[in-house]
């Protein structure tokens, strides 16, 4: 998948998820007494923003199974032995470089 579709997707579940739990959570809010006492309010509003990022956090971490999330660490690892590969090569053809150089300059030494 594209990285840029992958990061609209999860920006979109997440936006998605946020409001549906924002809405249960007012929702279920609805058939209480209204409080008289601001500081009640402001500590209900408190624990209902926990609650919230809790089930936020919750949701998002169930988002990749566990054949996912194998199939990606899989993929971490190989791109990581992949690069370790690519920076020996780059090491390897900077060598071979010196080499030739050095290989020029003794050429003309002996000329």
């Amino acid at each position: 998948m594209d990285p840029d579709l992958l990061t609209k997707a999860l920006k979109k579940f997440y936006d998605t998820k946020e409001d549906i739990i924002a809405q249960e959570l007012v929702g279920g809010g609805k058939n209480k007494k209204k409080k008289s006492s601001n500081f009640e309010n402001e500590k209900e509003n408190e624990e209902r923003k926990r609650k919230q990022s809790r089930l936020m956090w919750e949701k998002l971490a169930s988002i990749l199974s566990e054949q996912k999330l194998s199939v990606w660490r899989s993929l971490d690892k190989s791109m990581t032995k992949y690069y370790s590969l690519l920076v020996d090569r780059q090491n390897l053809i900077e060598e071979t470089g010196l080499l030739n150089q050095q290989n020029e300059e003794l050429k003309t030494l002996l000329n």
